[in-house]
């Protein structure tokens, strides 16, 4: 048996960045990756980078439809095979640094194959045993699939399929799950022709979301063409049409090419013997593990989507150095928390979020004050096109106004990913918003209206008493 001082199962965003930190350290590490192709993970392969690049070109098509409006002349729809040729040209670009030989240079061991347990420290991959001081499972998630009637007759798609398999446009193309991922997929084939229907069981898009939010998106997507059926499901397929009930019990029939399942994620769990490791499962079926990442075997530590937290990529960065900085530090450990991390839905409009949501501080009774802002008067947002454009941020509710600092934020608009990572550094060093407040932005760059908002919360600082003390300085030292 060959022992490591870390073992890796799994080579996406986590067991990267933890072989990678581990390798960096001078310790001795075993990566174990199922599929050869798969280095990098669901994001570099079926999700992040994938779907970015889609979306990409899906923007120049709508770029190029609203440049009609100003002479431009255009016809015709997206040519899937060049669209699918762009992926994954970019994609070889980023995984060439993401491949088994170039962790094996790095001074990496490393195993393709499946890796079972066989007991509470022993992991066995291609009839060779490893044992390790601390095993990492990175193994990640798979996406969901509903298994609805007459599906077998139709074509359909997951995030792992759909950046390979979909050699043609579809002419109708049907999305199940109003998430991200759904919102996303669904603006992008629009845009390059297809007719698209999105069936979503919630009663707005991107319910994780504010109801405004949601409600502006769904403006944007009816805008440019999308159908949206809310509180449905598909109960069958038949004829080449789905078979949609309503939360009034009324049904219809939506013609559909090609079907696309975004109704969320399952963690990777199965045949690994993870009873013989003693690591137990949450009644959900995923691995239970603590605010550590520690499973209920010591050894083990889980992370990324595997720990069935929050499903992000840079959830998984966010993991790997946490893990790190308490396997070095154990003394003084911190636990994982989750209104530190940011997430972004790119569609367009972007939607970014970060911080406890009001309904979480409500319960936390965390004190607050909220400030909320519309883009409609925003120089940029209007010659952009973006009036449309909300945002709200969340500050401490006590002390003076200046010296208020940020606890969560939420925007709509182009690029709000970008934008409001300002806001999070801000929270995260504890600026005081005065400082924001006071800061000269170029005009009109996109971010002055974070300091727009911002002026909302100090403005009301300046009150009748300040305004008359500062006349009574004016007219003190200008005579």
């Amino acid at each position: 048996m060959k022992k490591y001082d870390i073992i890796v199962i799994g080579a996406g965003s986590a067991g990267l960045g933890n072989a990678g930190m581990a390798n960096a350290l001078g310790l001795k590490t075993l990566m174990i990756e199922e599929h050869e192709n798969n280095f990098g993970g669901d994001c570099t392969n079926f999700g992040c980078v994938p779907s970015k690049a889609l979306i990409h070109v899906a923007k120049l098509f709508h770029g190029a439809r609203k440049a009609q409006d100003y002479g431009l002349q255009i016809l015709g729809k997206a040519d899937m095979k060049k669209v699918l040729a762009y992926i994954h040209k970019h994609q070889a670009h980023i995984k060439a640094e993401e491949d088994a030989e170039h962790h094996r240079q790095a001074g990496i061991d490393v195993e393709i194959g499946r890796a079972r347990f066989t007991d509470k420290k022993t992991i066995e991959v291609n009839g060779k045993q490893f044992t390790a001081r601390k095993i990492l499972l990175c193994t990640g998630s798979s996406p969901r699939y509903l298994n609805i009637p007459g599906i077998e007759k139709v074509t359909t798609y997951t995030n792992e399929t759909l950046f390979f398999d979909c050699q043609e446009l579809p002419a109708q193309l049907l999305v199940i799950g109003g998430g991200a991922i759904g919102c996303e997929m669904a603006q992008a084939f629009q845009r390059l022709g297809s007719q698209v229907t999105i069936v979503d069981r919630g009663e707005r898009l991107l319910g994780k979301e504010r109801p405004e939010i949601s409600a502006i998106l769904g403006d944007v997507f009816k805008e440019e063409g999308i159908k949206v059926i809310h509180e449905a499901t598909v109960k069958s397929f038949e004829n080449g049409e789905a078979i949609i009930e309503t939360k009034d019990g009324t049904t219809q029939r939506v013609g559909l090419d090609v079907v696309l399942m975004a109704v969320g994620r399952v963690v990777n769990v199965k045949d690994m013997g993870l009873e013989k490791a003693g690591i137990a499962l949450t009644d959900r079926g995923r691995i239970k593990v603590n605010d550590y990442f520690q499973s209920t075997n010591k050894k083990v530590y889980v992370l990324g989507d595997g720990a069935g937290k929050y499903m992000l990529s840079h959830g998984a960065e966010k993991m790997v150095k946490l893990l790190w900085r308490n396997m070095l530090n154990p003394l003084f450990k911190k636990k994982d928390k989750t209104h530190d991390l940011s997430w972004v839905t790119f569609t367009d409009p972007e939607v970014a979020t970060f911080g406890y949501s009001e309904e979480q501080m409500n319960k936390k009774r965390i004190l607050y004050y909220r400030q909320d802002q519309t883009f409609s008067e925003d120089d940029r947002a209007i010659v952009d096109e973006y009036p449309y454009g909300r945002m709200s941020v969340w500050t401490n509710r006590f002390g003076a106004l200046e010296d208020r600092t940020i606890k969560a934020a939420t925007m709509i608009a182009p690029k709000a990913g970008d934008l409001i990572q300002e806001l999070q550094l801000a929270a995260e060093a504890g600026v005081p918003i005065g400082k924001m407040a006071n800061r000269v932005y170029p005009y009109p760059v996109a971010s002055r209206i974070n300091q727009k908002t911002i002026l909302g919360i100090t403005d009301k600082a300046f009150g009748k008493n300040k305004r008359r003390f500062a006349k009574f300085m004016f007219k003190l030292w200008n005579w």
